[in-house]
């Protein structure tokens, strides 16, 4: 829940973040300088209302979201971004190498996010009217694809673990697939899934087209319990090294409504 201290005169010792989700939206921050700081609030969208027009209705509700603040993320989570490298990407090209990769749509706002470890930018569409909205009314706003903190950490991580790094993110409805060597990206994407077999087939797929060594490479996954334990036990029937990533927080546990994310937690330790 929001703390009923998080005020606009105390607003810019925290740090903030929205997750924008399909069919819903978080809020959630912490006190860098105050241990068990850590808030949350979960929002869903009204079905009756258009996502904008949703997000209207829960800021008007909570002021304190307007507040300024340390910093203020809006992580979008959606399964429509690629990768590109700096040596390549042209900014007034943005939107061509976007439609390139997805089918055009006149609703969305191409956004480029540096990631500055990996000499690249991660591409993602978002809502023109959501993007105008948030950018109007939050406090210096700085847009970002939810993926991105992950990146950023396991591109980190790698630096220290020997030879290659898979990490599998499970969500409700979709995955998301990072594979990591020695600080470079070798692959990263989204995929939709319909039961614990399609993540199987295409975790293995992608083992097979990174060249996996299933004795001395890692794999990683994290999200649902039950279905991060059926999976599990099916891939360490052909990889030696496999575990399951419990998402947690050290530093600025409290009880929250629902358990952050891990992009939420590689957030807070990467910054961005």
């Amino acid at each position: 829940m929001i703390p009923d201290k998080l005020t606009a005169e105390h607003s810019e010792n925290y740090k903030v973040s929205i997750r924008l989700m399909p069919d819903g939206l978080s809020f959630w921050g912490y006190n860098p300088s105050e241990k068990d700081s850590f808030f949350m609030e979960t929002f869903p969208f009204d079905d009756d209302l258009t996502t904008v027009d949703a997000i209207k209705q829960i800021v008007c509700k909570h002021d304190c979201i307007t507040f300024a603040y340390q910093s203020f993320h809006v992580a979008c989570v959606s399964e429509k971004f690629t990768l590109a490298s700096d040596h390549v990407f042209i900014e007034n090209e943005k939107e061509r190498l976007f439609d390139f990769c997805f089918p055009r749509d006149e609703s969305l706002k191409t956004l480029a996010q540096p990631v500055k470890s990996l000499n690249a930018r991660i591409l993602f569409g978002i809502d023109k009217e959501v993007f105008a909205f948030l950018l109007r009314s939050l406090a210096s706003p700085q847009f970002i694809h939810a993926l991105s903190p992950l990146l950023v950490a396991w591109h980190k991580k790698s630096l220290t673990v020997y030879p290659k790094m898979m990490h599998v993110a499970i969500h409700s409805h979709t995955m998301d697939v990072l594979c990591v060597e020695q600080g470079n990206l070798l692959f990263a994407n989204s995929y939709q899934y319909e039961g614990s077999h399609d993540i199987v087939y295409y975790v293995m797929y992608i083992c097979k087209q990174a060249g996996f060594n299933q004795l001395e490479d890692h794999l990683t996954v994290s999200g649902n319990p039950s279905v991060c334990r059926t999976v599990l036990s099916v891939f360490g029937k052909y990889v030696a090294k496999v575990d399951y990533l419990q998402q947690q927080i050290v530093d600025y546990k409290v009880e929250a409504l629902h358990a952050p994310t891990l992009d939420m937690i590689a957030l807070m330790e990467c910054g961005l």
